[in-house]
């Protein structure tokens, strides 16, 4: 019995040691580095780089790098623009389905925004008539035709806003975004910053707090908070 007694001692002990070991390879194959080889780091593209995709002009997505900036071919449509800073929101199909260009027309003409002729929608000041904040197709060269755009499909629109101003930057902020929250319920759509992500509550508060910033750093109008 007393040899029974110790084998059974000696088996048990050699068969936790035995998982404990089990154990310890396993860790040491879950913790394991990855070969530098087998490691995916990132990549940046820059305009020049000879390895950015290239995208086809007219078939531009809502979240294409080539969106982010708006161009204005300015010898085509004499438009000159002087700026030290600009806010730019977009307004983008939920569906992927391209606005009809009817419907954009009509929704924006009745949110205070005519077409100028450049091709551009303005939005004016109620009370000195000065410029707050301009819309342009997503599409470059980002001009709308007057004559073409009620039969076109138009993928997205580009809110912008051009600083300095004649008025008071941050109250016609509050107002392009009071305007574009509405036309986004019109045309069923959703906000992107100028990224292209989805422009959630702090990074419209984030825009506000630059554009505030602008204000004070140049001195131009104080701000009013009703």
């Amino acid at each position: 019995m007393e040899e029974i007694r110790w084998v059974l001692i000696i088996s048990g002990i050699t068969l936790i040691a035995g998982i404990m070991i089990y154990e310890s390879y396993l860790k040491s194959i879950l913790n394991k580095n990855p070969k530098e080889s087998e490691k995916i780091e990132p990549t940046f593209h820059n305009e020049n780089s000879p390895d950015r995709p290239k995208t086809n002009e007219g078939q531009l997505g809502a979240h294409s790098d080539n969106n982010t900036r708006i161009k204005i071919d300015v010898d085509s449509h004499k438009r000159k623009v002087e700026c030290d800073h600009v806010i730019t929101v977009r307004l983008t199909p939920i569906d992927s389905v391209p606005f009809n260009g009817n419907q954009v027309l009509e929704i924006l003409n009745g949110n205070g925004l005519f077409l100028d002729d450049s091709g551009i929608f303005n939005y004016l000041d109620k009370h000195n008539k000065a410029k707050l904040f301009s819309v342009a197709n997503l599409v470059e060269p980002g001009v709308f035709n007057e004559q073409e755009i009620e039969d076109v499909k138009i993928p997205g629109l580009s809110f912008f806003m051009l600083l300095p101003l004649n008025s008071n930057e941050i109250n016609a902020f509050d107002e392009m975004m009071m305007v574009l929250k509405r036309i986004k319920t019109l045309l069923k759509a959703e906000l992107l910053d100028d990224a292209g992500s989805t422009l959630s509550i702090q990074r419209e508060r984030y825009i506000r707090e630059e554009v505030i910033e602008y204000m004070l750093k140049n001195k131009t109008n104080s701000p009013t908070y009703d």
